[in-house]
């Protein structure tokens, strides 16, 4: 099927490119045969000029002067030489190509003398009017007799049917060129009918069994999509439920945690009150390092016993902050003052640069969420220091907690926010907490509607920011 649509495209792409050169010969012949018919015109009306010009001269009736007559048929007989010569033979110049059939060429060559040799005498015989002295040149001359008597009469006649003859064969080249291009045209478009039969027909009946193969398949599928639309469906409202049932189970267990958070403590603070009694006993040197031991666990356990119940707190949604303006120097001052003997500890800077603004936010949540930054801070920096500062930023101000710890590397800066994911040299330190402090910094800013984020680079330290809205200072501050 493919070649033949290829045979017939070719087939109609030939017929009109020999339309096209039908067309183009037709045009190119007419305008020849114009171009013949005007210059073999041209010759029986400078025949003419020539006999009345001879006439004139020999019977001294120019009405100009005598050498401008001879000037003008001088140049007469040079354009009427030119013109016979390409009538005759074909001109590159003029653009003809000569006799354009037997018939003028039996014309201009047959018959004793022929039309090629009385025109030549002709020319001879004018030639001679042009070159005879004034007082030679009269009516009886021989040149001049001879003009008068072929130019009117017998070579007027035989040009006349040069002229006829052109024009008859240039009819017949035009309606030869006409019935090709109606053969031309005719073969088109049988060629066409052909194609439409034996190649169009067939290919639009295989289109249309391909199109009604494709409606079975397209009615298997939408029968398939059916059937997996209601078991996805019917999947969906499983995964709901168990989602639902997750859920409530979650909550429950969040509700549970923060309602049992008070009796969660109770043994802790028992275990403190009786280490604090131990402490008053006098101790053996293993006494004190055990009881240092002990302390340091029981710190531990309170912080991993609050982070978890913040955690409950929040997911059980009981946490509701309390908006107001909070004073940012007062409150990273207060932190500085909370965290100093634990960064002197460790030989560490901990330095505060903030100027006199306030954010709008709630002061406990707040202090909370920069209190696990600051720790954090320290717990991974074990060389320089850290600074609590705070950048004013339009109507935003950023509260920044910067160190020189260990840092961070950049695929971890998006992990660190998740429940128990701790990153760096320290991540497998449990004593230190369960990964759960940025977790809640996190949760706590998405609940008070700031925004935090970090920038870290590995052994160059942390940066973490906290994006709050400016507010005016309160008038007690």
């Amino acid at each position: 099927m493919t070649r033949r649509y290829v045979l017939a495209l070719a087939a109609v792409a030939l017929l009109a490119v020999s339309g096209l050169a039908a067309f183009q010969a037709m045009a190119a012949a007419y305008d020849r045969t114009l171009a013949v018919v005007n210059i073999s015109g041209r010759q029986r009306m400078l025949s003419q000029r020539i006999a009345l010009y001879a006439d004139s001269l020999a019977d001294d009736e120019c009405r100009r002067p005598r050498t401008e007559c001879v000037a003008d048929l001088a140049e007469a007989i040079e354009t009427f030489r030119r013109a016979h010569h390409g009538l005759a033979y074909g001109s590159e110049v003029l653009d003809v190509p000569g006799p354009t059939s037997p018939a003028i060429s039996a014309l201009y060559f047959s018959g004793e003398p022929s039309l090629h040799q009385r025109v030549l005498r002709y020319i001879n015989a004018a030639e001679q009017v042009v070159d005879a002295a004034p007082e030679d040149l009269t009516p009886d001359h021989p040149a001049v007799a001879y003009i008068l008597t072929q130019g009117p009469g017998p070579l007027l006649e035989s040009l006349d049917q040069v002229v006829l003859q052109y024009q008859l064969d240039g009819e017949e080249a035009y309606e030869t060129l006409r019935r090709l291009e109606i053969a031309v045209v005719t073969l088109t478009l049988l060629t066409i009918l052909l194609e439409a039969l034996l190649i169009f027909r067939p290919m639009v009946q295989r289109t249309q069994t391909q199109f009604d193969h494709i409606e079975r398949m397209a009615e298997h599928l939408r029968r398939a999509n059916e059937t997996l639309e209601q078991r996805v469906a019917a999947r969906t409202r499983d995964l709901a439920d168990a989602k639902a049932d997750a859920d409530k189970a979650n909550q429950a267990k969040s509700k549970f945690l923060a309602a049992a958070g008070h009796d969660m403590l109770q043994p802790l603070q028992a275990a403190e009150m009786f280490a604090g009694l131990l402490a008053a006993e006098p101790l053996s040197t293993r006494g004190e390092s055990l009881l240092a031991e002990l302390r340091r666990t029981q710190d531990s356990l309170r912080h991993l016993v609050r982070s978890v119940l913040d955690v409950s707190k929040l997911e059980a949604g009981t946490v509701t902050p309390s908006f107001q303006p909070v004073p940012v120097r007062a409150l990273l001052d207060g932190l500085a003052a909370e965290f100093g003997p634990q960064a002197l500890d460790r030989d560490l800077r901990l330095n505060v640069v903030a100027p006199d603004v306030a954010v709008e936010s709630d002061p406990i949540l707040l202090e909370r969420v920069l209190r696990n930054l600051v720790g954090n801070a320290l717990r991974y920096t074990d060389a320089g220091g850290v600074v609590l500062g705070a950048r004013v930023r339009g109507d935003r101000v950023w509260l920044q907690v910067v160190d020189s710890g260990v840092g961070m590397e950049t695929n971890d800066l998006n992990r660190i926010w998740q429940e128990f994911v701790q990153v760096g040299t320290k991540a497998h330190d449990r004593s230190e907490g369960l990964g759960l402090g940025l977790a809640i910094v996190e949760r706590l800013c998405r609940l008070l509607g700031h925004r935090v984020f970090v920038n870290s680079r590995v052994d160059h330290g942390s940066c973490f920011t906290v994006d709050c809205r400016r507010t005016d200072l309160p008038q007690d501050a």
